[in-house]
């Protein structure tokens, strides 16, 4: 069986910034193990696979090289790239049918693709000494949710200037860390470290941004608002508020397309 590939950057406009991740789309079902192994070979962390639902709807499903994954935002948004670019760009929403036999209304806006997600609550935490050491510089306050600590900073420059303990984050209880700051030139920025689950640092985390919007929201009394990732690559991602979820939005660019041959 013959399947398009395609490897789309996330929250930027340049190939060699933001996140990238692959697509692949799919004429019918292939089983689990074979998806696995071409996450493998791809050696991408978070593969999504997409299947043709009728007009304006796909199934979307994600893997990564040991299973199944339950979704990821950077992986998201590169599928609503593929299947919002299909009939020369023209559509502008597409319902994704997902695992959990839920649904995900992702919308096209000008430039930019809009990804609705779950707002992930947190809460105070006293981690101030532990995350300050971690990451090489004294954090103001600290918060904790499952998904990780998160630690907040004066300044945009403190979170440029962190010289992270990749070793001591691995040893956290949680799988990762998120460093976050007002901005000067976006409403907040952040960073985010992973060495526990094979990520020292992310390019761009949009599932952070489900910690850290709510945040930021209730702190500058607005809900919409600009985040800049300061990884390496970097990347933008324009975030709004609404009630219990948070809307992603960001733009996209293809850096490959092209086809793999699959087991039958």
């Amino acid at each position: 069986m013959r399947a398009e590939v395609h490897q789309v950057v996330t929250f930027a406009t340049e190939p060699f910034h933001g996140n990238p991740a692959f697509v692949l789309s799919l004429e019918r079902d292939v089983p689990d193990e074979v998806l696995q192994q071409v996450a493998a070979q791809l050696n991408e962390s978070v593969l999504a696979s997409l299947r043709p639902m009728g007009k304006d709807r796909a199934g979307l499903l994600f893997h990564t090289p040991t299973g199944r994954h339950g979704g990821a935002g950077h992986a998201m948004m590169a599928a609503a790239h593929v299947e919002l670019g299909r009939d020369a760009g023209s559509r502008r929403k597409v319902v994704f049918a997902l695992a959990d036999a839920s649904e995900c209304v992702v919308i096209r806006d000008g430039a930019r693709i809009s990804v609705p997600w779950p707002v992930m609550p947190a809460s105070a935490v006293d981690m101030v000494a532990v995350l300050s050491a971690a990451l090489g510089r004294a954090a103001v306050e600290t918060w904790e949710a499952p998904f990780g600590y998160v630690a907040i900073y004066a300044d945009p420059a403190s979170i440029e200037a962190l010289n992270p303990d990749m070793d001591a984050i691995a040893r956290l209880d949680r799988g990762t860390v998120i460093a976050t700051a007002p901005g000067k030139t976006s409403d907040f920025v952040i960073r985010v470290f992973a060495p526990k689950l094979g990520l020292p640092e992310d390019p761009v985390c949009g599932t952070a941004h489900r910690i850290v919007v709510p945040y930021w929201a209730e702190r500058f009394q607005r809900y919409e608002l600009h985040s800049r990732q300061l990884s390496r690559r970097g990347g933008d991602l324009w975030c709004r508020l609404d009630g219990d979820r948070v809307v992603i939005s960001g733009e996209s660019v293809t850096f490959l397309n092209g086809a793999i041959e699959l087991p039958d």
